[in-house]
């Protein structure tokens, strides 16, 4: 019906996520077309649109988007976590870390480039001018900045790639972690309809729970896919990443709430709706 607006379908579900590699145990339910729920793969910023035009019943976006105000509700359980293990997200420096002065970041990664915001300016009283550049993971960034920010694949490949002289590697999830005591909760599900909260809530459950208990067959097909070794893949699943908003990753956001109001990279408290959650 014209002029309807879009939050209003009634039918199968519509979800939106960005198409990473760290992500598919999140998806694997989902994809492999245990229910008759439909996925879409947009990049971050473009999912975080339609999500607002009503395109999407509920869509994964960074947390910080999260904390920006998308989505009315919050859901507890999947989601995207980091751990203090390599291949997550990698600040690749050639200059001390109080020295930096210009970085090369993702167009998308904006929940990592909040939490390096906050690490620079908190543990070394540095703010460096973090610039986007949206081939970070194909050009030489060296001549022009200070550091790259790798995130997704890009930090993936990285891992694997023959290390250059100079570049000294820093792993932000161990750094946010050493400075907060917390997980860095780096996206979250977000959606609108109340009524359809337990439905969407179950179908995402089950597609992550179905996902965790088959890494092995997630990296043996991301293998294909990529050209990374299934058993690089399977350690980056376990080691880098963990898919459950529990109480303590809860707290990991809060303390993200905080320190990027501190930062004036949000402006609305969240706080209370997190805690509500």
């Amino acid at each position: 019906m014209t002029g309807m607006n879009e939050r209003t379908h009634v039918g199968p579900l519509r979800f939106g996520a960005a198409e990473y590699t760290s992500i598919r145990p999140l998806l694997y339910g989902l994809l492999r077309g245990d229910s008759d729920a439909h996925v879409s793969f947009e990049p971050p910023g473009a999912i975080v649109e339609s999500f607002g035009r009503g395109r999407y019943d509920a869509a994964l976006v960074p947390s910080i988007e999260y904390l920006r105000g998308v989505g009315r509700m919050l859901l507890a359980g999947p989601a995207l976590v980091g751990r203090a293990a390599p291949a997550g997200v990698v600040l690749v420096a050639q200059k001390p870390l109080d020295e930096l002065e210009r970085i090369a970041v993702g167009e998308f990664c904006r929940t990592p480039v909040a939490a390096l915001r906050i690490v620079l300016g908190e543990q070394q009283r540095v703010f460096p001018d973090l610039m986007v550049e949206k081939r970070i993971a194909e050009d030489d960034w060296r001549d022009r900045y200070d550091a790259a920010l790798l995130t997704g694949d890009s930090a993936l490949l990285e891992l694997t790639a023959d290390k250059i002289k100079g570049l000294v590697r820093y792993n932000l999830t161990e750094m946010w972690k050493t400075l907060t005591k917390t997980p860095l909760v780096h996206a979250v599900w977000v959606y609108d309809d109340a009524e359809r909260g337990d439905e969407i809530a179950q179908v995402l459950r089950e597609s992550r729970d179905l996902g965790v208990s088959r890494l092995t067959a997630i990296s043996e097909e991301v293998s294909r896919i990529k050209g990374v070794d299934a058993v690089v893949l399977y350690d980056y699943f376990t080691r880098a990443w963990s898919y459950d908003l529990g109480e303590r990753e809860l707290e990991g956001l809060r303390t993200l709430n905080d320190l990027a109001r501190k930062y004036d990279l949000i402006r609305e408290n969240r706080l209370a709706v997190v805690a509500r959650a």
